[in-house]
């Protein structure tokens, strides 16, 4: 379980920690000459993509059926472990490219095989400001490696970080996890200890506004600033699903023949939108990943989708809208596929950090 260990430092934001500081200086980078286009209204297959152009990598709001594209940023960076936040009045933006981002196999290799990020590879940010396509470089946040990162409902930039820690003096306690009722326990015996700080890039500068003892286990989730936090690829291409037993014999056994021996799992019905899944998912503690295992459940058969290229040893995003539904790799949000029912509709080998667009 190396490999799935690895990937998940990056899916479920257990990353690793290391002096999380930029190797030179930020760079200036000015706002485009030219204007930007328009903006349209947001529809079903609306899309947030960083595409590589020219040498650069180009964020955009795109609709693939209208092939209606607003170019939001240019940003003189290769577009390779690239992630996406969005402010909930859709006027800023912000942009990290960080190793973490760079999809990985559950086991064996990958479908879709890349370069892995070279020693040159440096973990950057920009904001962007989504009103007139201007540009920034941001520092890194001063302590830890920063993990997680987005806006909070007054539209500040907050960056959450993680650190070593000392060996506490203290006993175990226990901690809340995303304010939905899970828990997890903090400091005792085993675990990996951190530290956790919550930043505010305010006036120019990271401003350190809250920090809490963590574990590797427990992440980022141990700060409340993480509560606050808006549209962020990192969070909406987390491979873990919600799902359901699949109940119907019939399907188990036609599916049963497609039953991988690795990795371990087992098929799961996984229900959103106007779509239902059975997807082979994996085990990762309390959560299920979803791997590209994957059949359309419909009149008591499983149907496979059109042009699908995923395999039982890759982590999988599944996101709906409608009568949309949008895979593609967890954490880079690479090699989109978007489906209407049994039809493809659109799909990319360029694009990267692919979400659906906030409505």
């Amino acid at each position: 379980m190396k490999t799935l260990r690895q990937v998940l430092l990056a899916a479920l934001l257990l990353a690793p920690f290391a002096p999380g500081h930029a190797a030179n200086p930020p760079e200036e980078h000015p706002a485009p000459t030219e204007p930007m286009a328009p903006d349209f209204p947001t529809t079903e297959t609306t899309v947030s993509v960083l595409e590589p152009a020219r040498g650069q990598c180009e964020w955009s709001k795109w609709d693939p059926l209208s092939s209606k594209r607003r170019v939001l940023a240019r940003l003189a960076a290769d577009c390779q472990g690239g992630s996406t936040a969005l402010s909930r009045d859709g006027k800023r933006g912000a942009v990290r490219f960080w190793r973490g981002a760079v999809s990985m196999p559950i086991v064996g290799k990958p479908t879709f095989p890349e370069p892995f990020p070279s020693h040159a590879f440096r973990d950057r940010l920009f904001l962007v400001d989504l009103v007139t396509g201007g540009v920034e470089e941001l520092p890194l946040p001063p302590e830890g490696e920063l993990i997680e990162y987005g806006f909070d409902p007054g539209g500040r930039l907050v960056g959450l970080s993680l650190q070593g820690a000392a060996p506490a003096q203290e006993g175990a306690h226990t901690v809340e996890l995303d304010g939905v009722g899970r828990q997890s326990t903090v400091g005792g015996a085993g675990g990996t200890r951190l530290k956790a700080h919550g930043f505010a890039f305010l006036g120019g500068k990271w401003l350190r506004m809250e920090s809490k003892d963590s574990t590797e286990g427990l992440g980022t989730a141990a700060l409340e600033l993480r509560k606050e936090l808006g549209e962020r690829s990192i969070r909406t291409l987390d491979p873990r699903i919600e799902t359901h037993e699949v109940e119907d014999d019939a399907i188990l056994d036609s599916l049963y023949e497609l039953s991988p021996e690795q990795p371990e799992g087992q098929w799961a019905e996984f229900k959103s939108g106007a779509y239902t899944l059975a997807v082979w998912g994996t085990p990762f503690g309390k959560d299920t990943l979803a791997t590209g295992l994957i059949r359309r459940l419909e009149n008591g058969k499983a149907v496979a989708l059109p042009a699908y290229p995923y395999r039982p040893n890759d982590m999988i995003s599944l996101r709906t809208r409608g009568q949309y539904l949008l895979v593609s790799l967890a954490d880079s949000g690479a090699h989109p596929r978007m489906y209407r029912g049994r039809k493809l509709v659109w799909s990319s080998e360029t694009a990267r950090a692919v979400t659906l667009w906030p409505k």
